[in-house]
């Protein structure tokens, strides 16, 4: 084992060895049936995160073919001008792991190969057109002056005698059309990379999910899911990363959008507006069709969800049937910080969409008996601890929330700032949206007394949210888009995430 763990480390290597925007030749040894493809820019990733600086992570990386990885990328022998590709495919009913990458220098790549493991050339065997080495069953590595592939298997005892060879050989000799350069999706998909990428394929995804799921869980899917991708793409930029995904259904699939879809196509924009923004720590919204999200999960899902209808009942009053048909299925959230010492130091607000206000009167019977609740115009205010709480239906909108003066507001010609007048709106161009600020000096003060009471979680805090600014993302049915910024917009945010590692001086 511990031959095939080094294997392994000199396959993760490989992934520490690229640059160029152009595809390279050896795409074609990943094989048709793969079902995840990770690519990255390992010469790019070195040089935006400094590997080479970071002294605490070449102290903690003992390993000596990751420590000539880290110092020197070229000492590795690989091809620094090319992408690297990790990918997975399933045999039997097992995964198999892949790497393949360029060869730049042969001879520095067997050096390595001895370095790790002495006498290792002792046990060299020869292909056609290749040279390759398996010391035990989990793994093989062979190579040529063209390029490196390497496989490793988790359950070697799932698969025929001899697989690994075999399959090796395969992929040195490719067949273009049966690649997965031959999907025009992973063409696309070669087109866009970034730094880092990955790639998923929906074909069987229905068997990974038997094998994986409890013996009481059913994943009938209404339509075949060959024909189905994934595609997530990870760019470090200066003082931001950012990460963008796309999803792209078969034919068959596009025929059943109204049985897949979930996500309603935007935001209920009214909604936002009803969403004071203020000052803004949180803000998160969501539009989903219930009624078709509940019928896809109850088709993949157990039939017998046990007695959580009647603890909704319980704990709310309504019968669990009567809340989902009240509810549309949007939903918003803002939390925005108060100035001063108040009691409670955010401003919390809740959207609900509803259809119906009989749900409000139901709960306001049932929280009247646990504090006062009077009638005031269009909206119930209850008094908890001294503290007024707002519910009310606006526009469709259940609203809850302990902002001050929230009703004159709304009743004198709505909200100063609201949600689409702050940060959020830069993400709320989706079905869903989120941003979250990370900057914990812009928090009310109490919360900051709070965490100094709990030194050792204020230094986990601290040392998360440090060194950004803040989080925003959207997504839909087909896209999803995030951005995390950094609090140094002049240095490059892989260096800045990797420099978390370094202790404190």
């Amino acid at each position: 084992m511990k031959k095939i763990l080094f294997l392994l480390t000199i396959a993760s290597g490989l992934l520490v060895a690229s640059c160029s925007r152009k595809a390279p030749a050896f795409v074609n040894s990943i094989p048709e049936e793969t079902i995840a493809v990770v690519s990255v820019h390992p010469m790019q990733i070195h040089s935006k995160g400094q590997l080479n600086t970071l002294e605490h992570l070449k102290q903690k990386v003992r390993d000596e073919v990751w420590s000539a990885v880290l110092n020197d990328p070229l000492s590795t022998g690989l091809d620094m001008n090319e992408y690297s590709f990790l990918f997975v495919f399933m045999e039997e009913g097992s995964p198999v792991i892949g790497v393949v990458s360029g060869m730049k220098n042969e001879d520095k790549f067997i050096a390595l190969l001895e370095h790790g493991m002495e006498g290792i050339r002792d046990e060299f065997k020869t292909g056609e057109g290749f040279t390759y080495v398996q010391p035990e069953t989990e793994g093989i590595v062979g190579w040529n002056d063209e390029q490196v592939i390497a496989l490793a298997a988790p359950d070697p005892e799932e698969l025929p005698s001899g697989y690994l060879e075999t399959k090796l050989s395969s992929l040195f000799h490719p067949v273009k059309e049966e690649s997965v350069a031959s999907i025009v999706d992973f063409k696309d998909f070669l087109g866009n990379m970034k730094d880092l990428n990955f790639w998923v394929s929906s074909a069987d995804l229905q068997e990974i999910l038997k094998e994986l799921a409890r013996d009481d869980m059913e994943f009938d899917f209404p339509m075949e899911l060959y024909g189905n991708y994934a595609q997530v793409y990870v760019d470090f930029a200066d003082g931001e990363m950012k990460v963008d995904g796309e999803t792209h259904f078969s034919e068959e699939v596009e025929k059943n959008l109204e049985n897949v879809l979930v996500m309603n196509p935007s935001l209920n924009k009214d909604m936002l507006e009803l969403a004071p923004g203020n000052d803004l720590l949180l803000g998160l919204a969501l539009s989903l069709n219930l009624e078709k999200a509940s019928a896809m999960f109850r088709q993949m899902a157990p039939t017998d969800l046990g007695d959580v209808g009647s603890k909704v009942e319980s704990a709310t009053g309504v019968p669990a049937k009567d809340l989902l048909e009240a509810l549309t299925g949007d939903i918003t959230l803002a939390v925005n910080g108060v100035e001063g010492q108040s009691l409670i130091p955010v401003e919390l607000f809740i959207g609900l969409g509803v259809n119906s206000e009989a749900i409000q009167e139901k709960l306001m019977d049932r929280v009247d008996d646990m504090a006062p609740v009077e009638k005031s115009g269009d909206f119930f205010v209850i008094n908890f601890n001294g503290n007024e709480i707002y519910s009310g239906i606006v526009n469709n909108t259940w609203i809850l929330t302990n902002c001050k003066g929230y009703q004159s507001s709304i009743e004198g010609g709505g909200l100063e700032k609201t949600l689409l007048d702050s940060r959020f709106a830069d993400f709320a161009d989706g079905s869903s949206g989120l941003f979250l600020n990370l900057d914990l000096s812009s928090y009310p003060a109490m919360l900051h007394s709070l965490l100094a009471s709990k030194p050792v979680q204020s230094a986990w805090v601290e040392k998360l949210t440090g060194s950004f600014e803040s989080l925003g993302a959207s997504g839909s049915n087909y896209e999803s888009h995030m951005v995390l910024k950094t609090t140094e917009p002049g240095e490059n945010s892989l260096y800045t995430i990797l420099k978390m590692t370094e202790p404190s001086e």
